[in-house]
């Protein structure tokens, strides 16, 4: 297995992974091909950027990508998606990657990793054996518009 940043060359790759996990449970999205592509094609062409892929022979198997974002305390970065291929999650995968961000993220000077995730056992419940804490201090609101 090896880990490589990702590049735009890949979007296609990026594009089939993601649609294949998020389309399915827990999350049930209805990702498609154009909307997957605008998603992951913004997020990478920001100058903040920081994207890892796991490759095994010639087969995508996860990644993970979000954005630094300068704060009074430092520099923080949001994992903004994260997957790992359906019929690969729970044997180590997603951990491989993680720590792999984490450990480049901390050479970089990066102070804090926050991110948005759905609750329950498969998502929150994954990150706060990962070592992330839900926060006290801060909450998700959003408004529909439609």
């Amino acid at each position: 297995m090896e880990i490589i940043e990702m590049v735009k060359e890949d979007i296609d790759r990026y594009v089939a992974l993601y649609i294949s996990v998020f389309n399915d449970k827990p999350w049930n999205d209805r990702w498609t091909q154009e909307t997957a592509n605008i998603r992951i094609r913004d997020m990478m062409d920001t100058h903040t950027f920081v994207g890892k892929a796991l490759i095994e022979g010639d087969q995508l198997i996860g990644m993970i990508w979000g954005q630094k974002e300068q704060f009074y305390n430092g520099i923080h970065f949001q994992i903004q998606e994260f997957c790992v291929k359906s019929d690969l999650q729970g044997k180590g995968h997603g951990s491989i990657l993680l720590y792999n961000l984490r450990d480049s993220l901390q050479a970089d000077n990066i102070s804090n990793i926050y991110l948005i995730t759905a609750k329950g056992e498969r998502t929150e419940g994954y990150y706060l054996h990962k070592g992330f804490k839900t926060s006290t201090e801060m909450i998700l609101m959003s408004q529909s518009l439609h």
